[in-house]
């Protein structure tokens, strides 16, 4: 069982995380509904206000819903932020670190592609689900193991990912394919 005073990423409300920087605690990530026009990802790092930060357009228009019944917006909301959850974890690296964007474009970077198993310590397993949703996720006594394939720079982006959480990367291994199933 996962012990609840070792375990940071945890929310306390909702779709809140704390937010890590270098191991220390620089703030908190949340998810704000109301009122609906101010729906949406919000940074708050210590001591300032919370920043709303720019995610997808679909929760800009979702913001600007002004015709659905309550009841209707309000799960479309739900959804929205299982959904962005990753995506708000990438806006708030690039809010904490503008200098990091990587390069983007055809030629730019070069294209990577791999098997990876990375075992996590530290985070709730039900927000590495939302965190990293392009992985497979086990977990074993305290350690997650998130596996599976990433293409281009998404290793490095799981592992930004499970820092902004505070989690502890215990070990990151490439899986080679097996040469004997190859023709």
């Amino acid at each position: 069982m996962w012990p609840e005073h070792e375990r940071r990423g945890k929310p306390r409300q909702p779709h809140a995380y704390e937010i890590y920087d270098d191991g220390r605690r620089v703030g908190r990530l949340e998810w704000r509904l109301h009122p609906r026009s101010i729906a949406g990802w919000y940074l708050a790092l210590d001591p300032r206000p919370p920043q709303r930060l720019e995610v997808d357009p679909a929760i800009d228009e979702l913001a600007r819903d002004k015709r659905s019944a309550p009841h209707d917006w309000e799960l479309h909301a739900e959804l929205a932020a299982i959904l962005s959850t990753a995506l708000a974890l990438d806006a708030a690296e690039l809010f904490l670190h503008p200098e990091r964007e990587l390069p983007r474009g055809r030629f730019r970077r070069m294209p990577t592609f791999g098997s990876y198993e990375i075992h996590i310590a530290d985070v709730d397993p039900a927000i590495l689900a939302r965190a990293v949703p392009e992985l497979h996720m086990d977990s074993v006594a305290n350690v997650v193991i998130l596996a599976g394939e990433l293409a281009g720079i998404g290793l490095e982006t799981a592992l930004r990912r499970v820092a902004l959480l505070g989690g502890r990367v215990v070990a990151v291994f490439r899986m080679h394919p097996n040469e004997d199933t190859e023709p």
